[in-house]
């Protein structure tokens, strides 16, 4: 994310790849993303190495990973340009960060782990690292650098330019967290038009590394409107917008979402259907599959989803059914499930992709969307007080909570709660 104003020298005087004594290395890396089909004036030579959207740094092996892989499918990208799922901490070194760039490197690491992510961060020295990043500073830069994951594992270092120190800690925590994106592969917001964000600039292009969009979050770029644009503004806080927390939790959040203090939401693209409510929710593709109960506050907890991105269960014309002070049902068909309890329940040609509860934690609503499903065999699973599992294939996803959830195949349904203390009671498991 180079400052839109700074000039590049490149290792032959000006930009021009395939140059007279380039390293072989640095040549092969060039040609691999020429035939993965990045537009020759997106590649950039800077002192001997490859950039691409001009501060992503692309190594050997990831332009090799680009040519071989499948790029018909956008998994495929997912699957081999991600960060792995056991990389559960990834640690980064920070030694020469001092003043306000240390103090940017602390909070940008801090919100980070305030989302709910398979991995946390922690800056060396620190046990238990699964990988650590190398952040460097760099005199005379203003903006950063970094690279695409490969091999499952984060790229190795994060550039950070010196010549930021004239900014606020706010716009450094930025640039840090930016850069922190590349290492876990997130594309520029605006790629596909650099000057939304830096008033000039084309198409990155997507080709080998890709440019897929991350459900849930808006497929057009705006200023200010993430903190993956390519440009940063002088006026930055440095915090992750909604769109950014969605496509950190879309591609590394478990399937469990805990919403007891606050939204855990794996999409954003159904807007706020529970105003001023704390909502668990699932995004397209995804049922709820469970809900765990804190037995000592009595607060619901965490939501399962099923992930996988099954077609089945769509997120579109979606609506709250709110059931905080008597049934809403959208079918009598399944009987009454759950004698003395509100019910909130779904109709039968659609499926609960999220969970709503008050600030003081009393269910309030679910999200009702429209599916291939069609409530065939379902039962009510009672667990305020036990575990109640159609299925323990999941693990013990809340540990110390009661949890009810459906078996494989099957969804939620409906959900029901308390009429005094709102506590969740039972869900209706159904199968499609």
């Amino acid at each position: 994310m180079f400052a839109k104003s700074l000039v590049l020298a490149v290792g032959c005087g000006a930009l021009m790849l395939g140059c007279a004594g380039q390293p072989d290395e640095t040549q092969e890396i060039v040609d691999n993303l020429v035939e993965a089909g990045f537009p020759a004036d997106d590649i950039m030579v800077v002192d001997g190495k490859v950039y691409v959207g001009r501060d992503a740094e692309v190594s050997l092996t990831a332009s090799r990973e680009m040519l071989a892989q499948d790029n018909t499918t956008e998994e495929q990208y997912r699957t081999t340009n991600l960060v792995s799922s056991s990389v559960t901490k990834i640690c980064i070194s920070g030694s020469t960060f001092t003043g306000a760039f240390s103090t940017a490197l602390d909070l940008a690491i801090q919100e980070y782990n305030e989302l709910p992510l398979t991995f946390t961060m922690a800056r060396t020295p620190s046990t238990g690292c699964s990988v650590t990043i190398n952040a460097v500073i760099q005199p005379g830069v203003v903006g950063g650098s970094a690279g695409f994951p490969s091999g499952g594992l984060p790229y190795p270092t994060v550039n950070i330019g010196g010549g930021l120190s004239s900014y606020s800690v706010d716009v450094i925590k930025h640039v840090i967290k930016h850069e922190l994106g590349h290492t876990i592969g997130l594309r520029h917001t605006d790629y596909y038009n650099r000057s939304i964000s830096c008033g000039s600039g084309g198409n990155e292009g997507d080709a080998g590394v890709g440019a897929i969009h991350i459900p849930g979050t808006p497929t057009t770029a705006a200023v200010g409107g993430s903190l993956m644009n390519s440009c940063f503004r002088s006026v930055e806080s440095g915090h992750f917008t909604p769109g950014d927390r969605v496509a950190l939790v879309y591609l590394y959040a478990p399937a469990t979402m805990n919403f007891e203090t606050r939204d855990a939401r794996r999409t954003i693209s159904t807007g706020d259907w529970a105003p001023s409510n704390y909502k668990a929710e699932c995004a397209s593709g995804e049922p709820v599959t469970g809900l765990s109960l804190n037995p000592a506050s009595r607060h619901a907890r965490v939501a399962l989803c099923r992930l996988g991105g099954d077609s089945r269960y769509p997120h579109d014309g979606c609506y709250a059914r709110s059931f905080a002070t008597a049934d809403s049902r959208g079918t009598s068909a399944t009987g009454d499930w759950d004698s003395g309890y509100y019910k909130g329940e779904c109709r039968t040609n659609e499926f609960v992709a999220g969970v709503a509860q008050s600030i003081t934690n009393e269910i309030t609503a679910v999200l009702c969307c429209p599916g291939n499903v069609a409530h065939n065999a379902c039962a009510a699973r009672v667990f305020d007080g036990q575990d109640s599992r159609e299925s323990s294939t999941t693990g013990d996803w809340d540990n110390g909570s009661w949890k009810g959830e459906c078996g494989p195949g099957r969804y939620v349904g409906g959900l029901s709660r308390g009429t005094t203390d709102g506590a969740p009671h039972a869900l209706l498991c159904c199968s499609p």
